[in-house]
This record gives C-alpha cells, structure tokens and sequence, in this order.
C-alpha cells in the first residue's frame, strides 16, 4: 500500500513540474522571429539639436543567438542529483538483502 502511495505522490509531483521544466529547457518561441513593436512617434517638445553637433548615437547591438540552450551546467547538475539517487536507491536495497 505505501509503495503505491509513494508512486502515486511522485506521479503527481512529476505531473506538476514537467510542464514548467520543459519550458524552461524548450522555449514555444525558438526558431521564431522576434515580434516587431511599432514606432513610437517622436516627441514634439524635444529641443532643437545644434546642428548636428554633440555626442554621436550609438550603434545597433548585434544580434543575439537564434536558438535557446540551457546551460550545460544546469543539465549536468540534474544528471548527477538522478545519479546519486539511483546510487542511494540500490546501496538500500544492497543493505537490505544483506541484514536479511
């Protein structure tokens, strides 16, 4: 009977999480086109500038990576968190058939 509450407990955990995690790692939005915002009209009460003197404007940034990554840190940490709790979950049960 524990056993199938325990089951059904990290069934539901996993159900409340996924969705979140996957989004994290696979964004809907890769691969897209960034969405354009419309111009914003220039303000009428701007003072005149003097002709052309002053600070030059600066350039445009470049562009950014077209596709989304985690972080290889991040994925390397969940692998060993899975790793070490396999390794936590077969020493018990080495442990076990042991004492018996």
């Amino acid at each position: 009977m524990t056993r199938s509450r325990l089951a059904w407990a990290a069934a539901l955990a996993g159900a409340l999480v996924a969705p979140t995690v996957s989004l994290a790692y696979f964004p809907p939005n890769v691969g897209q086109p960034p969405v354009k915002v419309q111009s914003v009209p220039p303000d009428p009460f701007k003072p005149p500038t003097a002709g052309g003197l002053g600070e030059p404007s600066a350039p445009e940034p470049p562009p950014g990576p077209s596709v989304q990554t985690p972080e290889p840190a991040s994925m390397l940490t969940a692998l060993v968190g899975a790793g070490m709790a396999l390794g936590y979950g077969v020493r018990k049960k080495l442990q076990a058939r042991v004492a018996v």
